[in-house]
């Protein structure tokens, strides 16, 4: 007997993987203005750290001894050492093709139970005598990346028949396909669907979706290799004003080619 097993690729590849410590004074600022240059995870080995990200979303993030934080390329804020003998270790990516994952396109604290062991794991090969292998490195990081991902789908178990759909929104984000359509993959009767999607999202399967697509129109904009039209089209968009609309109401101005 044969059984043959076909995988679907990442949505993205990394490229440019490298690791950082830094230990700082109490009060030591460090600035982004113009946005970080590479996608990082940031660990908070000792001490604390205070992040202020600017923009649209404006927020703070503290990350404490043993949290972890992301923060996508791109991002603009500083990072305050607010505890002394603060000390951070850093991994940093770019990517080679693809895009993030929905759950990575903003700053958002990473909570994994073996979060501290999976960023460690980067820095125990790290010998100044040896030249370390590049597979360890992509090997932690896909790591990292592939329990990161199963946590984002580790549903209550409330929700957990929701899985199907959440998994094909986030997959083919741009297909239109009809709120029925989820409600089947699920077993679910569409209202009964319905309720329990807004319920766990706190929005409607639509408006779920339509997040994740201006998401991903923002990327493709800012790429400069998009139109405006273009990106519509690219991300599911088939009516241009409803587009902008969308756009406008979520980012607080109309979409423009970078």
């Amino acid at each position: 007997m044969r059984k043959e097993y076909i995988f679907n690729e990442p949505e993205f590849k990394a490229e440019g993987i490298n690791i950082l410590e830094v230990a700082r004074p109490k009060g030591f600022r460090h600035h982004f203005k113009s946005g970080r240059p590479k996608h990082g995870f940031i660990y908070t080995k000792r001490g604390e750290m205070k992040y202020t990200f600017y923009g649209n979303e404006r927020k703070n993030i503290t990350a404490k001894a043993g949290e972890v934080i992301f923060i996508p390329k791109g991002s603009a804020y500083s990072g305050s050492y607010s505890v002394a003998d603060t000390k951070i270790k850093i991994v940093q990516f770019d990517l080679s093709h693809g895009r993030l994952p929905q759950y990575l396109l903003k700053p958002t604290v990473i909570q994994l139970p073996n979060i501290t062991e999976l960023i460690e794991s980067f820095f125990k090969k790290t010998d100044p005598h040896k030249s370390p292998s590049s597979y360890y490195f992509l090997y932690c990081f896909y790591n990292l990346m592939w329990q990161i991902d199963e946590n984002y789908f580790s549903l209550p178990k409330k929700f957990k028949r929701l899985k199907p759909a959440l998994t094909e929104i986030t997959e083919a984000w741009n297909k239109n396909k009809a709120v029925l359509h989820y409600a089947e993959l699920c077993n679910m009767s569409e209202s009964s669907f319905r309720r329990y999607f807004k319920e766990f999202t706190g929005k409607s399967p639509i408006e779920y979706r339509n997040d994740i697509r201006l998401n991903n129109a923002q990327i493709l904009l800012e790429s400069g290799q998009y139109t405006v039209s273009e990106t519509a089209e690219a991300c599911g968009f088939s009516n241009l004003s409803f587009f902008t609309r969308l756009y406008k109401k979520k980012y607080g101005h109309t979409p423009k080619k970078a």
